[in-house]
């Protein structure tokens, strides 16, 4: 799908077809969670957007407290 985008003032505008709002689960007027990763533009929804950090902050913390298991399991058998 392509589409053109528009400037309004200063800033600059791309309008979503309605098959994408329905993907991301918001209606016309909600905020949504825009990054850009690379060359590329995530847009998630803002509850998606904090599920999302909260789940990688949790998964660092455990890592953290579990690293020395974790590089000993790497190390696999003992032989």
């Amino acid at each position: 799908m392509s589409k053109r985008i528009t400037t309004i003032d200063e800033a600059c505008s791309l309008a979503l077809p309605p098959e994408a709002v329905d993907a991301l689960g918001v209606k016309p007027g909600e905020n949504l969670d825009v990054e850009v990763v690379g060359r590329a533009v995530v847009v998630r929804s803002v509850a998606e957007a904090q599920r999302s950090r909260h789940f990688l902050e949790s998964f660092e913390s455990i890592l953290q407290r579990r690293q020395k298991a974790y590089e000993k399991l790497a190390e696999g058998p003992e032989r």
